[in-house]
């Protein structure tokens, strides 16, 4: 784990960086954080200091111990720090060697690395003075993650959106070769819901968000892992780096499995639709004309237990979401499916149900064994399977 120290200046992305300080502590990083005083037009050390559970540094000349010169001390405690978000204001000031602030006076005397994610309004980041401060601290060693297009508080849908956090962790670690303890592990993951059509207009589904194998996906590729995504049909961000194929029915997901085998690790997470309808109508049934009271279904092919009785060289882990009898219900799957565990996912607790950003899990091996990953948020419970998972497969 490393020593973050994150500048904050005063844009109206300032309040992103109290997410930045969360995240990473969650990871288990010391973070602290030095804010500008535009900055506090935003957002309030408070807010930091409750989350990060370290003093929150405003004033150069408000010394926390007198006995230490603090912007001179912040740069030697930190391994990197992350400028984010980034406004033309300090760009401006960094590139023209003006220190005026306790943010630009820790960089002045500063020598570990600087990440800087700028965030601005289109016109701003694109004028030519902004451009050439940048291509100057880029020539100065410092290290940017640009901005992305998206919609910008001033109305317009545009470049200069701050970078997706994920994005900002992954270099972060890329620059600190951190917690790349999965590097050159092939893993395969499959999330979200299926949809199965039963006409033009309608389908079959469930409740399931994708949130818990997004956020799997997140975790192994922050770790290094080469990580290729089988998803259903969600409403969320794609992680960094991550090979994501987009699936609709049970079908498709299981040929793009089947295609797909040849990985190291795989988490089967997506709660897939164990029925289908047997015809497909090309145009919208109508309830006056149309049997649309009786509906007939097959059954769907089981991909996790083709995946466990076709595979030897993957560590395969399934999910079970269960309502009642769960433990057993878990068990008799982690057998019928020939895997090496499974994550039993109590639905019936809404605290910890589909579209939750929380889970609690129990993970039950073929070895007799069993895990309690206790509750968290998905990305934390995430990280967790990971755990376990790696201290398998290395041995």
């Amino acid at each position: 784990m490393a020593n973050i120290l994150i500048g904050v200046t005063g844009g109206i992305a300032s309040y992103k960086a109290i997410d930045a300080t969360s995240k990473l502590t969650q990871l288990g990083h010391d973070v602290r954080v030095v804010l500008t005083e535009n900055t506090l037009q935003f957002v309030t050390p408070l807010a930091f200091q409750a989350i990060g559970r370290n003093h929150v540094y405003v004033d150069t000349f408000k010394e926390e111990n007198p006995a230490e010169i603090s912007h001179i001390k912040l740069g030697e405690w930190a391994d990197i720090i992350l400028i984010l978000p980034a406004t033309a204001n300090t760009i401006g000031k960094l590139a023209n060697g003006i220190y005026d602030n306790m943010l630009t006076n820790v960089l002045a005397a500063n020598k570990k690395p600087v990440m800087i994610m700028p965030a601005m309004n289109v016109n701003m980041l694109h004028k030519k003075a902004t451009q050439r401060n940048i291509d100057t601290l880029k020539k100065d060693g410092y290290h940017f993650v640009d901005s992305e297009t998206g919609f910008l508080a001033c109305g317009y849908n545009a470049d200069g959106r701050l970078a997706k956090l994920e994005t900002v962790i992954e270099e972060m670690n890329r620059i600190l070769s951190l917690n790349q303890d999965l590097k050159g592990k092939r893993v395969l993951i499959t999330a979200g819901p299926t949809q199965e059509r039963i006409d033009s207009v309608r389908y079959l589904t469930n409740y399931s968000s994708g949130k818990m194998g997004y956020a799997l996906a997140e975790a192994f590729s922050e770790r290094g892992a080469d990580v290729t995504l089988i998803s259903g049909p969600v409403n969320l961000d794609v992680p960094s780096s991550v090979n994501v194929l987009n699936v609709e029915s049970t079908e498709e997901m299981f040929e793009a499995v089947k295609n797909n085998l040849n990985n190291d690790i795989g988490v089967f997470s997506a709660a897939v639709s164990d029925y289908t309808p047997k015809t497909v109508a090309d145009k919208k049934l109508k309830k006056d004309t149309d049997q649309l009271d009786i509906i007939e279904l097959k059954e769907t092919t089981d991909i996790l237990k083709y995946v466990g009785h076709n595979t030897d060289n993957m560590y395969v882990v399934g999910f079970a979401a269960e309502t009642d009898n769960v433990e057993e219900n878990a068990l008799k799957k982690l057998k019928k499916k020939n895997i090496d565990a499974i994550c039993l996912n109590d639905v019936s607790n809404k605290a910890i149900g589909m579209n939750s950003d929380y889970n609690e899990i129990t993970m039950y091996y073929k070895n007799g064994e069993h895990t309690k990953l206790n509750y968290g948020t998905k990305i934390d419970i995430a990280h967790s399977i990971i755990d376990e998972i790696k201290k398998r497969v290395d041995e």
